[in-house]
């Protein structure tokens, strides 16, 4: 039944063989398949603001401005729950660490395990669109779903509390250290969320670390993103139709659709 089932997922990403052995031909990997990040980023947009994926873009929206309100309440409260009374002079700290807490910190992972409830149905459209040749992906279940976003909260909260004392002592290393943790993490999430659809965790994996930098500038971008007022709130749509092409190039099941790497349709 196993095997079965991945016959009907496509292609399975196997990995570039390794040096000093028998070269196995792979024709649906695609060595220098990735498209440039930024024409991506613009595809991206135009997919998520498509009449096909409004329901879902205001979806996220309105359900991330929901638990961004809360947490910004929540924050609010623990502040003044805690503020000493004696030290009123930690008020404005407190709340520069809050305000960033929840804009910085806990808004990307709250806004990505949101869409994730939901990101099937977009991830499916989107490929009926791009990729119309491949087979029904697997999916993944919605526990997985559930627990892979708190696994991603618990690392993104963990993480930057170890990195906090350098945001606060070492200012001159913030951007760097911030987009470099994040933008680890959230490569990895949109990854996972996409490329297990469709490969299995090994050739996954095998296909993270081939390209191990490439997904991170990916992750880098998405970050980034996640940190733009209003921009934010559309980010993580663009940021799952971005790594769905990436990740579809990349692993080769784009040519498996009779789509090239330049992103044009194969004519035969």
């Amino acid at each position: 039944m196993e095997s079965g089932s991945r016959k009907e997922c496509g292609p399975e990403y196997k990995g570039e063989p390794r040096r000093g052995k028998l070269a196995i031909p792979f024709p649906m990997v695609l060595r220098h398949s990735m498209p440039p990040l930024l024409a991506t980023i613009s595809q991206a947009f135009r997919d998520a603001f498509a009449r096909e994926q409004r329901r879902a873009l205001f979806g996220s929206i309105l359900a991330t401005l929901a638990v961004f309100a809360a947490l910004h309440l929540g924050v609010s409260g623990a502040i003044d729950h805690l503020r000493p009374e004696s030290h009123a002079w930690l008020l404005w700290p407190l709340e520069i660490l809050g305000n960033f807490a929840v804009t910085w910190l806990l808004f990307p992972a709250v806004a990505t395990a949101i869409l994730s409830l939901f990101l099937d149905g977009v991830l499916a459209r989107l490929e009926a669109q791009h990729y119309p040749a491949l087979p029904p992906a697997r999916g993944m279940p919605l526990s997985a779903v559930l627990a892979s976003g708190g696994r991603l909260l618990g690392l993104t909260i963990g993480l930057n509390l170890v990195a906090l004392p350098l945001y606060l002592l070492v200012p001159a290393i913030n951007p760097l250290l911030f987009y470099g943790v994040n933008g680890y993490l959230l490569g990895r999430e949109y990854f996972d969320l996409v490329a297990l659809r469709r490969l299995d965790g090994v050739a996954a994996t095998a296909l993270w670390r081939e390209r191990r930098g490439r997904w991170l500038l990916a992750g880098v971008a998405i970050a980034a993103l996640l940190s733009l007022p209003l921009v934010n709130l559309a980010a993580p749509l663009v940021a799952a139709a971005f790594m769905l092409h990436l990740v579809t190039e990349a692993s080769g099941l784009a040519a498996s659709s009779g789509r090239d790497a330049s992103g044009t349709r194969s004519t035969g």
